[in-house]
């Protein structure tokens, strides 16, 4: 296939939640890169700068890809655990996002902490596990 038959790129900003993602995309639009956001998850103390979110990439467990097209030439976020759900027929270049796993712990039990659902947190040790799984 000639490079005029390749779609376009899909830039993927990818890690585990609390991991520096939305640092990531902030970088990448102050760098002129043009973002897939629709800025439905407003910024708050946790991510002050916004969250950079993309609503319909929930939707890739479902099959559900219809937006990929309008990812073309951008940079979407999409966390790990979506990444095996992307289809094979597109092209990317993904930015993975690592960060200390008790750091990631501790930014998830604050945030999860403020906003009063503390009773619903697994500890510590059970998510070191779900994240080292994903």
């Amino acid at each position: 296939m000639d490079a005029r038959n390749k779609p376009p790129i899909i830039t993927v900003v990818s890690g585990l939640p609390r991991s520096g993602t939305s640092m990531m995309m902030k970088i990448l639009e102050a760098g002129g890169m043009e973002l897939l956001t629709d800025h439905i998850r407003k910024a708050d103390n946790f991510n002050p700068r916004g969250y950079y979110e993309f609503e319909p990439v929930k939707s890739l467990p479902k099959g559900q890809i219809d937006w990929l097209p309008s990812a073309a030439g951008k940079a979407v976020k999409i966390i790990a655990p979506l990444l095996h759900f992307l289809p094979t027929d597109y092209l990317y270049k993904i930015i993975f996002m690592t960060r200390a796993m008790d750091e990631i712990l501790l930014s998830q039990r604050k945030m999860v902490s403020a906003f009063g659902k503390q009773d619903n947190f697994t500890d510590d040790e059970m998510m070191k596990k779900i994240f080292d799984d994903q």
